[in-house]
């Protein structure tokens, strides 16, 4: 997986932020501001500041743009590839290139879901300990292996007892 980006900084303070499972922008080494949220047409127009987008992509294909600067398997140099070769792509290229990028679209968002559960749920709060119960509890474990321990120690004598009437 190649990573194109950079964090963008915010003037005021210097300060940069950073993509992933934050939500926070990202800006790809091209400069067009990567955001989940960001409509097609938006990625279209910004798209088109830095390269030659085929009219049909641009009216066809606003969908697969997106898809296309929202992947992070991609630089710059394959986002305008692929955006230079979808005109002169079959219709069932351009479902699989689609069914491609939503596919790791999909997983990448399960991945991202997965980990904050985890993160979640190791950040959770250790439950309280009652002491008194875990020494009672102890407590009651240790007498039961005593009269076990003594249980055995009759079985033994009657054993060896039998043994020696033999």
């Amino acid at each position: 997986m190649v990573e194109d980006t950079k964090t963008q900084t915010d003037p005021a303070t210097g300060g940069g932020a950073t993509g992933g499972a934050t939500g926070a922008t990202v800006v790809s080494g091209d400069g067009i501001v990567i955001d989940k949220n960001k409509a097609q047409e938006q990625y279209v127009k910004e798209a088109e500041e830095k390269y030659i987008i085929p009219a049909l992509v641009r009216e066809k294909f606003p969908d697969l743009v997106k898809l296309i600067y929202e992947t992070e398997s991609m630089n710059n140099e394959e986002r305008e590839y692929w955006m230079q070769i979808m005109p002169i792509m079959t219709e069932e290229q351009i479902v699989k290139f689609r069914e491609i990028l939503v596919n790791e679209k999909d997983q990448l968002a399960k991945l991202d879901n997965e980990y904050e559960q985890e993160v979640g749920r190791i950040n959770a709060p250790a439950p309280e300990i009652d002491e008194e119960k875990l020494k009672k509890k102890m407590a009651e474990i240790e007498k039961k292996e005593k009269v076990d321990e003594e249980a055995e120690k009759v079985k033994e004598k009657e054993l060896l007892k039998q043994l020696e009437g033999l």
